[in-house]
């Protein structure tokens, strides 16, 4: 579920005039920064976009510089967390997306961008191998479907994208090309962090992947819908390794708070800086209470 705000919060008395799964409480919680939301066991919330250190230009290839990213382009609806003995496949096979009027039915001005986005993360749920074995899109799996809708400041930009910002206009192109474009479609970046690693417990191997960005090349499945597009990430054909280390680290996910963050790899100055297009703080979350397949339908 989503982290509840604190007590006496800001938050807390914004929500109060809001109606519950309205457009504004939406928005309410994604502008509300961690401070003001409870640090609940097996729960979510939004994540801070300024955790994440992005590319910037000039000349990035050659100055290697980076920066905190800016506002998110996408707000945080839903996530879920669903353990089956194959990976889902389509979120809305197991999952009814949700509607909200004013935020998942608007129309953004551009026919290849719809205003929801699906990110679903399909985490090996047995041990990997190192000569292959099983199908990677066979097994017992984890996924992890997040559901996000355009931001009020994105939807904004695009109702003139020649004057837009670089992430909105990359955003653009990606949404445009990264169905029929092999290459275009494997600029997705995914970046995982875990908050005060040092004390954690998580194995030094691991330890030194924090933050940084993987390219989601031919690991990547895009569909499109007619409100959302879904974008799935499949860790169960990435290097035996990182398998590995994900395996490993997940029974130990109710020790510690994950940052989950999502972008478009920039590769021109025209198209910096880059900056996240969503993400998660997962809060402690536990594999044991994962969803079982075999249910009916859940909102998410």
């Amino acid at each position: 579920p989503r982290a509840t705000p604190k007590e006496n919060s800001d938050l807390e008395r914004q929500l109060q005039t809001c109606e519950p799964n309205s457009a504004q409480a939406a928005r309410t919680y994604a502008s509300a920064p961690n401070t003001s939301i409870e640090t609940q066991p097996h729960s979510y919330s939004n994540v801070d976009a300024k955790l994440f250190n992005l590319r910037i230009g000039p000349n990035y290839k050659r100055n290697k510089q980076k920066a905190s990213s800016g506002p998110a382009l996408y707000d945080l609806i839903s996530m879920d967390f669903l353990y089956a003995d194959e990976p889902l496949k389509n979120v809305a096979d197991k999952f009814r997306i949700p509607h909200i009027p004013g935020l998942t039915d608007v129309s953004t001005g551009h026919a290849h961008i719809p205003p929801v986005l699906v990110i679903n993360t399909w985490l090996p749920g047995e041990e990997p191998s190192m000569f292959g074995g099983k199908n990677a899109n066979e097994g017992e799996t984890y996924s992890i479907p997040m559901v996000f809708v355009l931001s009020k400041n994105t939807l904004e930009e695009l109702q003139d994208l020649e004057s837009a910002s670089a992430g909105v206009k990359l955003l653009s192109e990606w949404c445009r090309r990264a169905e029929t474009e092999s290459d275009f479609r494997g600029r997705f970046k995914c970046m995982g962090m875990v908050e005060n690693i040092e004390s954690s417990g998580v194995p030094k191997f691991i330890q030194g992947y924090n933050g940084k960005p993987a390219l989601v090349t031919k690991s990547g499945i895009f569909k499109r819908h007619p409100i959302y597009i879904e974008f799935t990430i499949n860790v169960n054909m990435w290097a035996f390794l990182a398998r590995k280390g994900l395996y490993t680290l997940t029974p130990t996910f109710p020790d510690f708070i994950f940052n989950v963050g999502f972008t478009i790899e920039a590769r021109k100055d025209e198209e910096m800086p880059e900056v996240l297009l969503g993400g998660c703080r997962l809060l402690n979350l536990d594999p044991e209470k994962a969803v079982v397949d075999g249910v009916d339908d859940v909102e998410i």
